[in-house]
């Protein structure tokens, strides 16, 4: 897999001409990488921001009781970091592995703006990104204060089909607020 998932990406945002095109592609670095690799680490600083080519990753965090919590999937054309953490160039509070193996583009902090100031049609690019990902964030809480266990689970499958089929049951449990014995049971209805 090379560069062109992600700049078929960014083309379906904003236009790019061909020598955008290679000059943009030069600010990411590719990398394949197996399941259960760790991409950060909590406590370290977030300098890089994750886009999946192929595979899946999982944000997640360790709670006081020591359980692991998943906040957030990325499968292809999706992008993943601790964005707060990115931004402020601070300690990440959350651990980023991938689920499968992957092929992910990744672009360092430096880089990341030295891309929007050579580029300024990046901006809208990635202002496009956050603003989908803010609105799924919102639906979720939504969803978490608006709907039982069941029923929340019952909407993510039909509307991310792809995640039910994809992503082990125990993390899905863990995504979704629910215990991987109580996920069979609504599974076996």
């Amino acid at each position: 897999m090379t560069e062109s998932t992600l700049i078929n990406h960014i083309k379906t945002l904003v236009n790019l001409s061909e020598k955008e095109v290679s000059e943009i592609a030069l600010f990411f670095d590719f990398h394949s990488y197996k399941k259960k690799e760790t991409l950060l680490l909590a406590d370290k600083r977030c300098d890089r921001l994750f886009f999946v080519q192929n595979g899946c990753l999982q944000l997640y965090f360790i709670d006081n009781l020591g359980n692991q919590k998943t906040s957030q999937f990325a499968i292809e054309n999706w992008w993943l970091t601790d964005f707060l953490a990115f931004q402020s160039q601070k300690q990440s509070n959350f651990y980023i592995e991938t689920v499968e193996n992957s092929k992910i583009a990744s672009i360092s902090f430096s880089k990341y703006q030295e891309l929007l100031d050579k580029f300024p049609k990046m901006e809208k690019y990635f202002r496009t990104i956050y603003q989908t990902a803010y609105g799924a964030a919102l639906m979720r809480i939504k969803y978490i204060n608006s709907f039982s266990k069941e029923e929340i689970f019952l909407k993510f499958r039909d509307n991310f089909p792809e995640f039910v089929q994809r992503v082990p049951q125990y993390l899905l449990a863990s995504f979704l607020g629910l215990t991987p014995e109580y996920l069979s049971e609504i599974k076996r209805k």
